[in-house]
């Protein structure tokens, strides 16, 4: 979406603002330009120019690392826009293993294909009938969410922390030095565990970037740590179709049908336990687990269970309640 968008020139006339909006998002894919203007106008027909003027403000600083707030304008947007771009037939089975969130904080935990995937999942809740659930989002996303307008946008439907990438998984603009990463990372942490204890639901992308082929990558080790939280519970969600919704040499989108799965909570203390308390094993349990819930082509790494992988693919078949 191009920066002219959010102009204080743009917010200060409404129907210049909501056409500038329309641009971007028919530029981006959602579809004709007027007939999403006319969208975007009736979706915001009834928020303030403060409330307007406050989104412009939010998609134009520069955003910290740690949390941030989902923005209630940003958040309307984002459902609109992908009612324009995810096909009908779109939809999230399992929901019902999704009853726990309404007793209490879970970690959801996906695998990663495109830069849309937790605003895609927003949409899936939704029309699964679990707006509650994605309205208590917070998703962990990385410094490159940040550097162009459109991603701004995406990132403020939901809580979102900023986090570091992994050194492993890092590149361009997205690597820094190590010893800054490590003191991040004990940041994160910090962050992640408060989200939880408010109530949140976290959303965590554990490959630590998306796929470049579809296929799932082995999950980082390291994001075991975010699930030690006491009385930790985790729900499983295998995303797939939303590389072909973004394809990974391009900005915009294509119309695609998209389809998500989620399975039975997991209680991640016992996981935990049938890993013997390694974090790589647990790491790669959770792998299984999202795997397991996914089409075969999309299973990568997970898609057997090789020698090395024996102990968590064992935790993972034992773990699921």
């Amino acid at each position: 979406m191009a920066e002219a968008a959010f102009t204080d020139e743009a917010i200060a006339d409404r129907a210049a603002f909501c056409a500038r909006i329309a641009a971007g998002l028919s530029e981006w894919g959602a579809g004709d330009e007027h007939a999403v203007q006319r969208a975007v106008e009736r979706l915001l027909v009834e928020r303030s120019d403060a409330e307007l003027a406050l989104l412009r403000k939010r998609l134009a600083e520069s955003a910290t690392w740690g949390f941030h707030p989902h923005d209630p304008t940003a958040r309307a947007i984002s459902r609109l826009a992908h009612t324009f771009v995810l096909l009908p037939s779109s939809r999230l089975d399992g929901a019902e293993n999704l009853a726990v969130a309404s007793r209490r904080p879970v970690f959801l935990v996906a695998n990663h294909l495109s830069y849309v995937d937790a605003n895609v999942l927003d949409a899936l809740l939704v029309g699964a009938g679990q707006r509650a659930v994605a309205d208590q989002l917070t998703v962990l996303v990385g410094p490159k969410v940040y550097m162009q307008p459109v991603r701004r946008l995406a990132s403020l439907c939901f809580g979102a922390i900023k986090i570091p990438q992994s050194q492993s998984r890092a590149s361009g603009e997205a690597v820094m030095p190590r010893r800054e990463v490590a003191q991040l990372a004990m940041q994160t942490l910090e962050s992640v565990a408060e989200r939880y204890s408010a109530g949140d639901h976290v959303l965590i992308f554990n490959e630590g970037t998306r796929s470049r082929t579809g296929a799932m990558q082995r999950m980082l080790a390291a994001s075991a740590r975010y699930f030690e939280v006491k009385g930790a519970v985790i729900v499983p969600l295998g995303l797939w179709s939303t590389e072909k919704l973004v394809p990974l040499d391009s900005e915009k989108v294509r119309p695609a049908e998209v389809q998500a799965r989620a399975g039975s909570p997991v209680d991640a203390a016992e996981l935990f336990a049938r890993a013997a308390g390694r974090r790589p094993v647990f790491a790669d349990a959770l792998g299984f687990l999202i795997a397991d819930l996914l089409p075969p082509e999309y299973r990568g790494e997970y898609g057997h269970a090789a020698p090395a992988l024996a102990a968590a693919r064992a935790a993972a078949s034992s773990g699921a309640r």
